[in-house]
């Protein structure tokens, strides 16, 4: 039993290492992300709230009034003064609410992306728990756990972390242009030709693996068979069943 175990082991152990790995890099990556974004964040939503320095400019500069006009009409001072009543309504603008909330789900899918991660890890740890088991025993209930690996779509939560994290991304990229936007033309065209080389290249390598085999079952037939194109990924493949 030793014997079969053994190759079914290493099998399984290089797979687990693999999304180990990976989901290991992704966690590092998204914890320094979500730092960024956060900075943002804190940036960003301040302007949703009202300006308290104009608040207390209005008081200053009603008390002001106030106080001249006592003095010329020798009236008492008012006792109590609404600030509403001497601030103009605040009003938030679409730019700012669209900006924080493209920040906000950014952060959002950042955060789940490490949550999901972490309980994975744990899957694993336990999936490779085989305490006081005869190697006859290993083998039937490794049998069991890959077979409930599948059933459970565990391969693909695996592979939607990396996905997540990348939609996380193009998010904040677009937040980013509406954010140079208001800082200028100038800005504005400098990031955007940035982010636009960065959204070529994602699409680009996200779909030119299924545009390749299209090309090659729907177009005439090469002389030569090309290169199978290497950019395959969790995404492409995502691409290619649609």
């Amino acid at each position: 039993w030793a014997v079969l175990l053994a190759p079914e082991l290493e099998a399984d152990r290089l797979r687990c290492e693999a999304w180990k790995d990976e989901v290991q890099n992704l966690l590092i990556f998204a914890g320094l992300f979500s730092a960024v974004v956060t900075s943002f964040v804190i940036d960003s939503y301040k302007s949703l709230l009202p300006d308290s320095n104009e608040t207390v400019a209005g008081l200053l500069f009603h008390i002001a009034n106030t106080l001249n006009s006592s003095s010329q009409n020798s009236t008492p001072f008012p006792p109590s003064v609404d600030p509403a009543s001497i601030t103009t309504p605040f009003s938030q603008s679409r730019s700012s609410v669209v900006i924080t909330g493209l920040w906000l789900i950014s952060l959002i899918l950042s955060l789940t992306v490490v949550l999901i991660g972490t309980i994975a890890l744990q899957w694993l740890r336990e999936h490779h728990s085989y305490p006081g088991y005869s190697s006859k025993e290993i083998l039937t209930i490794l049998h069991m756990r890959l077979e409930a690996i599948e059933a459970w779509r565990v391969p693909l939560i695996f592979a939607s972390l990396p996905v997540l994290l990348q939609f996380a991304l193009i998010l904040f990229f677009i937040g980013l242009i509406y954010f140079a936007l208001l800082l200028g033309s100038g800005i504005s065209i400098i990031v955007s030709i940035f982010v636009g080389i960065t959204f070529f290249f994602y699409i680009a390598s996200t779909s030119l693996p299924t545009l390749q085999m299209l090309s090659f079952l729907t177009g005439p037939y090469p002389k030569t068979i090309p290169n199978p194109c290497a950019y395959k990924s969790p995404q492409s493949q995502f691409f290619r069943s649609i």
